[in-house]
Parts: C-alpha cells; sequence; structure tokens
C-alpha cells in the first residue's frame, strides 16, 4: 500500500521536473541556434567575398591580357554573376618613397572594385596592381 502511494507523489513531480527542465534549457537552445543562424550569414558572406575576389583576379588578368591600355569602367556588370558589378580605375602612381627612386620611369595603378549587395547593405572588395606603363 505504501508503495502505490509513493507512486502518486511521484507521478505529479514528473510533470513538475519536465517544466524546470524545459525552462532551463530554453535559454540554451535558443542561444545555439542564434550561433547556427549567425554562422550561416558569416559562410554566405565569405562566399560572396570569395567570388569577388575570384571575379576581381579575373578582370585583372583580363586587363593584363589586353595589355593594360583599356579605359576606366564604372558600375559594368559581370558576365555569369549577376549580383555584381565592378569599378576598374587607372591612376599615375606616386608614392613619396617609391617615385624619387624611379623618377624617368612612369608607374601605374590599376585597381578594380568589385561591389554587390548583401542583406540590404552595400559590400566591395579591391584588387589593385602597380605596374610600369608601357
Amino acid at each position: 500500500m505504501e508503495h502505490k502511494s509513493l507512486m502518486k507523489r511521484n507521478q505529479g513531480m514528473a510533470l513538475i521536473e519536465v517544466l524546470v527542465s524545459l525552462a532551463i534549457l530554453s535559454p540554451v537552445l535558443l542561444r545555439i541556434y542564434l550561433a547556427f543562424m549567425l554562422s550561416i550569414n558569416i559562410i554566405d558572406d565569405s562566399k560572396n567575398h570569395t567570388k569577388a575576389m575570384i571575379i576581381a583576379k579575373s578582370l585583372m588578368n583580363e586587363f593584363r591580357n589586353n595589355n593594360m591600355r583599356e579605359a576606366d569602367i564604372s558600375d559594368s556588370r559581370v558576365a555569369n554573376y549577376p549580383d555584381f558589378t565592378y569599378d576598374r580605375e587607372t591612376i599615375i602612381y606616386e608614392d613619396d618613397f617609391i617615385t624619387p627612386m624611379i623618377k624617368p620611369l612612369i608607374v601605374n595603378k590599376t585597381t578594380i572594385k568589385v561591389k554587390w549587395r548583401y542583406k540590404d547593405k552595400d559590400k566591395s572588395s579591391e584588387l589593385s596592381m602597380i605596374y610600369q606603363a608601357k
């Protein structure tokens, strides 16, 4: 008889134990979920940066193959990457340290800036090359 009364008291305790464990686990599980979502966003953003650098290197190689004589470009669409645009700008490179040493040479700096939008924010990545003008 005493055994049955103990079982009845334990049945009520099981429900309370479940509710307490849920109250303890809920914030922990929420933080794990938020960390998982943050890591997914970071991975997506890293993929876009990687794509941008691949695009910039490809465009720079194309520029070099065309003897580095093309005009500057602004907001041009990238083939095969509809969400990306790029700018290419070439300037005469002057530096207080380097220029006096190479005074007779003309040195250019070409910068390719790849741009995209991610989560309603403008993002960009740049690649520059310094070279002797031909």
